[in-house]
């Protein structure tokens, strides 16, 4: 491999030289390259200050919410979003849904599943057009005696069955 690298290759193995991913040999050449050249040494420079930034901002981003959910957020949500609460518990909830991200998050989540169950609602209402429980009423109200019309099928079917051995009889012995 040639020693001295081209600022294309150079920019190819940023990322890896960034992360320390590079074996030794290589990042040697990359060095050796960044020695020279000022422009891929400003490129990388510039890389780590963004990174170094993001790395603040996600750590600041998740101290900020870990922050334990006052009790009586919690408690008060669901009171919130059904629209339960005084005016001024209102005001408490708006505030800490504003502040604090985990507490945005829980409030939007249950806004989600609020609209969930209200849809769910809905569709299995509209899509029950028969109506099961008038079908029931009326079928108590018949006063229809089915134990009559057993009795029938089956004596119906005794008497098949009796004519049914009569005929063998008949038939084996004349």
């Amino acid at each position: 491999m040639n020693k001295n690298l081209t600022c294309n290759q150079v920019a190819a193995l940023i990322n890896f030289y960034i992360e320390d991913k590079l074996n030794p040999r290589l990042k040697e050449y990359v060095n050796m390259h960044l020695e020279k050249c000022p422009v891929c040494r400003k490129k990388i420079t510039e890389l780590q200050k963004i990174l170094s930034k993001f790395n603040q901002y996600k750590t600041n981003s998740e101290n900020q919410s870990s922050e334990p959910l006052k009790a009586e957020f919690i408690n008060n949500l669901s009171a919130y979003i059904d629209n339960e609460l005084t005016s001024n518990d209102n005001i408490k909830i708006k505030k800490m849904a504003i502040s604090n991200p985990t507490a945005r998050k829980e409030l939007e989540s249950l806004y989600k599943y609020r609209q969930l169950i209200n849809s769910a609602y809905e569709r299995t209402k509209n899509e029950s057009k028969y109506d099961y429980s008038k079908d029931v009423i009326s079928k108590l109200q018949d006063n229809t005696d089915y134990t009559t019309t057993y009795f029938y099928k089956l004596a119906f079917v005794f008497i098949i069955i009796v004519t049914a051995i009569i005929g063998g009889f008949i038939y084996l012995y004349f």
